[in-house]
């Protein structure tokens, strides 16, 4: 009987809590602190889309005025929590990445989704540390946010597409700046060469074709049955190889806000369809809670 009413009391607690979350204001920026401009915003928004485009991996930033209003919550805690509300990244691969900034306590967050291995917390904190944080301390958010983008492609998102074995610091310079600038630039050279490899034998295993090796395995998708707002819907992936003639058929669900039936739904209004618009961007990825925190 305990165990239940205890059970009881963590569900209310949780449906309460998730009650509290805001709704994204995009699926890039939600500056809910007011305290980037338009032209800033617009920005910003334009580098996470072409971020998305190029890497196929969803970053969005969020600025809140404080996070007193729940309850105290940690950033760590607060970050986890918004993440898997709105669903950042995509959630076959969960590689979605979230700055977070409490304009209050003057605290940034990166949350990464489940997809990266612990070593990855290590490295959000180096973005954290030499790109976002200093910018903060001058009081340039707008720049901060930036330049975090931009660290977060190099450091996170280029080595966990390569697939390769990597560590913290992986090609950057030492933090007591013992290593010279010729070494530290051969090295990155040298990783990037590296994860441009890795990336290569990604797609190149991709496109093998399971039944006689050879190259030449073509994947094609078709939407079945189209989302909903309230459910999913039906793919189905079509694997043909034109060496061998093998054939084989996957099916898969479709999510509304899925960038699939998005870009669906948008070749049927062109064709006169009609269709509804837009839900978000948020492709349902989930965090376990990794990444790295810090103060300006």
């Amino acid at each position: 009987m305990f165990l239940r009413s205890l059970a009881l009391a963590l569900t209310f607690a949780t449906s309460a809590f998730s009650q509290t979350l805001p709704e994204p204001q995009s699926d890039t920026v939600s500056d809910f602190a007011n305290v980037l401009d338009a032209t800033e915003e617009g920005r910003i928004t334009r580098t996470l889309t072409e971020l998305r485009d190029a890497t196929g991996v969803q970053m969005v930033v969020v600025t809140l005025p404080g996070l007193g209003a729940q309850g105290g919550m940690r950033m760590e805690d607060y970050g986890k929590a918004l993440f898997n509300a709105w669903g950042v990244g995509g959630a076959d691969r969960n590689d979605g990445i979230m700055l977070l900034l409490d304009t209050e306590a003057r605290e940034a967050r990166i949350a990464l989704g489940a997809g990266y291995d612990p070593v990855y917390d290590g490295r959000a904190a180096r973005v954290l540390s030499t790109a976002v944080l200093p910018e903060l301390r001058e009081g340039r958010i707008a720049a901060g946010i930036e330049a975090g983008i931009t660290s977060a492609r190099d450091r996170l998102i280029a080595p966990f597409q390569a697939g390769l074995p990597v560590t913290v610091s992986d090609g950057f310079e030492e933090e007591n700046g013992s290593s010279s600038a010729l070494t530290g630039l051969a090295g990155f050279a040298a990783v990037a060469g590296i994860a441009g490899l890795g990336i290569w034998r990604s797609r190149r295993a991709r496109r093998t074709c399971p039944n006689c090796g050879a190259l030449t395995l073509e994947r094609n998708h078709e939407i079945i049955s189209p989302p909903t707002r309230l459910e999913s819907g039906l793919g189905l992936q079509h694997l043909t190889c034109s060496a061998c003639g093998f054939t084989d058929r996957k099916s898969y669900s479709v999510r509304y806000s899925s960038r699939e039936a998005r870009d669906a739904r948008h070749a049927d209004r062109h064709r006169g369809g009609g269709g509804g618009g837009s839900s978000g961007g948020f492709g349902g990825g989930r965090s376990s809670g990794g990444g790295a925190s810090g103060k300006w």
